[in-house]
């Protein structure tokens, strides 16, 4: 991991335990505090969720990069060992 993302970890990390901690200890009623409860939870997830699609959408971008380099470097090295024979032959 690099130190972008564990600082990105560590920022949401520390929102959702603050955000946990700030509505179990508001002066809020039982059905009001199930409703804060749920809508926080939720919110998370999506927060999550979007973190986790971005992280995704960049890996492929990775994946995509790198497949391409190698089919470079294969093309390459096909081209060297080509010129490699006529100077042999």
């Amino acid at each position: 991991m690099t130190r972008s993302n564990g600082f990105l970890s560590g920022i949401l990390i520390g929102g959702l335990i603050g955000g946990a901690l700030g509505i179990l200890y508001a002066p809020v009623a039982g059905k009001k505090m199930r409703k804060k409860i749920a809508d926080k939870t939720e919110d998370v997830i999506d927060d999550i969720n979007d973190f986790i699609e971005t992280k995704k959408e960049k890996a492929e971008e990775l994946i995509k990069e790198g497949s391409h380099l190698i089919k470079e470097g294969r093309a390459k090295a096909k081209t060297i060992m080509q010129d490699a024979k006529k100077l042999v032959s």
